[in-house]
């Protein structure tokens, strides 16, 4: 288990003044039985009153508008949280078990196709150059795919974007932590396995790349349910891994989303920084006390 405090930063400059500015975040981890917000804060400068609202997915959403005049515009996400690593069990889960219409109703938002996750006949020859075959043991067949996935998609930045398609990526044969976190779902969806989209933080302890923000999946399981999965790094320690939010896609669950009236964005700034905190050490001093007002 660990304890993990995350600022993310996103600062944008604009080319001139931008006004009317309304903007939606989903920066704000949520309480699940693998981690525990202790607390989650956003400060916005300009300074304005930030609100908060759950989607239909249960992320926790934030809201703000800056009505006047402005050439920067600063967004800071705080979040203490308590993390620890659960997994898929070595018991074996038939295929079967997923046939049930009721389950396929209730989880027919993971299982559809998007424009993002879609499987068509590339995606198909793809998915038989895996050699998978159909998953008969549900919970084998997952670990496989995390696998194979990272073995079939060489990790390169800067050469797809966030609406990028699966089937691109598979034409392409590289992309990013989304890119394979969109095709793993695509091809459990295929097989008729719920899945869908993680956003989050990843702490990078002790090693040279820096902490970011990270994309994962997680399909559910007859008798398990949700059960996280990283195509990106192959059977996860989890205590490393904020979740943020969840969706069917990155499209349901961007970080910064927003539209101002104004001159053109000049600059996009983002930095993500985690440090791991002792159990005993309190929350008082991470949020400057002239800025607690916008919880």
């Amino acid at each position: 288990m660990r304890r993990l405090l995350v600022k993310h930063k996103t600062e944008m400059v604009y080319a001139g003044k931008a006004r009317e500015s309304i903007n939606e975040l989903r920066l704000l981890p949520r309480s699940t039985p693998r981690q525990t917000v202790e607390l989650s804060h956003i400060v916005v400068t300009p300074p304005v009153p930030v609100y908060r609202h759950f989607d239909v997915f249960g992320n926790e959403v934030a809201w703000f508008q800056v009505e006047e005049p402005h050439e920067h515009l600063v967004v800071e996400a705080h979040a203490l949280v308590m993390v620890s690593a659960t997994g898929l069990s070595d018991d074996a889960i038939p295929r079967h078990a997923l046939d049930d219409p009721r389950l396929i109703d209730q989880f027919a938002d993971f299982l559809l196709p998007s424009d993002i996750v879609d499987w068509s006949a590339v995606v198909d020859k793809f998915a038989e150059r895996l050699e998978l075959g159909a998953p008969t043991d549900v919970a084998a067949w997952l670990r496989n795919l995390e696998r194979a996935v990272n073995d079939a998609i060489v990790y390169r930045q800067g050469v797809t974007g966030v609406d990028t398609s699966v089937e691109h990526v598979v034409r392409a044969g590289h992309g990013v932590c989304q890119d394979m976190a969109h095709l793993f779902i695509a091809l459990c969806r295929r097989q008729g396995i719920p899945s869908r989209y993680i956003s989050g933080w990843m702490y990078q302890a002790g090693r040279d790349e820096p902490s970011e923000s990270h994309a994962w999946c997680e399909a559910w399981t007859p008798g398990v349910g949700w059960v996280e999965f990283d195509p990106t790094h192959p059977d996860p320690d989890l205590s490393y891994y904020v979740r943020v939010a969840v969706g069917r896609d990155y499209a349901d669950v961007p970080p910064f989303r927003g539209t101002y009236v104004g001159d053109p964005t000049k600059q996009m700034l983002v930095s993500v920084e985690i440090e791991e905190r002792a159990s005993d050490e309190g929350a008082l001093g991470i949020i400057p006390a002239t800025r607690r007002a916008a919880h």
